[in-house]
């Protein structure tokens, strides 16, 4: 946000009941890189949202996002749509290691 990359900016909440997630929701405030869009028209925010066992879907009413299609398992072929990027900083707790290397066995 700071450097001017407001299309990387997004809010992550989980919720977990005993230690089990069960529900979460990603709120992405400037979906297109900012407030408007090529034809100056207002752009509103992006949240998707899951459930364990039930699913995944949009807000209705929310922007569409211009990346990529969801969900990834089905469109992350490596070529038309790149796999994804996993940055952690430099951060050497062990639940980030453990989510790297999730995501580099399942991707």
């Amino acid at each position: 946000f700071v450097e001017g990359r407001l299309e990387n900016c997004q809010v992550l909440v989980g919720i977990a009941i005993n230690n089990e997630p069960v529900a979460g929701a990603i709120g992405i405030p400037f979906p297109n890189g900012g407030l408007v869009d090529d034809d100056g028209e207002v752009v509103g925010p992006t949240v998707l949202h899951g459930i364990a066992e039930v699913g995944t879907g949009i807000l209705e009413g929310s922007t569409p996002l211009k990346r990529g299609p969801f969900p990834l398992e089905k469109h992350c072929d490596g070529i038309s749509y790149p796999r994804p990027h996993i940055c952690t900083g430099d951060s050497t707790a062990p639940v980030m290691t453990a989510a790297t290397q999730a995501l580099k066995q399942r991707y």
